[in-house]
């Protein structure tokens, strides 16, 4: 496998450990800075013949990690490993998809986060019986 991983608005110490994490697994790390957010997600890992998607998306400023091509046990190994190093939490994370690799990040991370909210509600549903 190659995995691979891409970070937006990951800064000062929560950028070097988890590189560092990352780094000591392996696992590429590139940094998408803000110019790269229009652009198709497949595009900054290097994927060619990536046909983007209009981007009329905000740009964003919260951080979202992408992941490429990660078994399930190199992700729990990742969090695990980051969880050692003081990083208990990942606010949004999502995986590199055919269908998402066209999207630019910007598109990405509404989506992922609007999944998030999402989730969190249907989370805190309760039935009463």
């Amino acid at each position: 496998m190659n995995e691979t991983v891409l970070l937006y608005n990951y800064k000062g110490d929560r950028l070097k450990t988890v590189r560092s994490v990352l780094l000591s697994m392996k696992i590429p790390v590139k940094i998408a800075v803000k110019k790269d957010f229009s652009k198709p997600v497949g595009e900054l890992f290097g994927l060619k013949d990536i046909e983007p998607l209009p981007d009329s998306f905000e740009s964003f400023s919260d951080e979202l990690m992408v992941i490429k091509d990660f078994p399930y046990l190199t992700l729990n190994i990742m969090l695990k490993k980051l969880e050692s190093f003081g990083i208990t939490k990942m606010p949004l994370m999502c995986a590199l998809t055919p269908d998402n690799s066209r999207w630019s990040g910007n598109r990405l991370y509404k989506t992922v986060s609007e999944e998030h909210k999402q989730d969190k509600q249907n989370t805190n549903l309760k039935i009463k019986l």
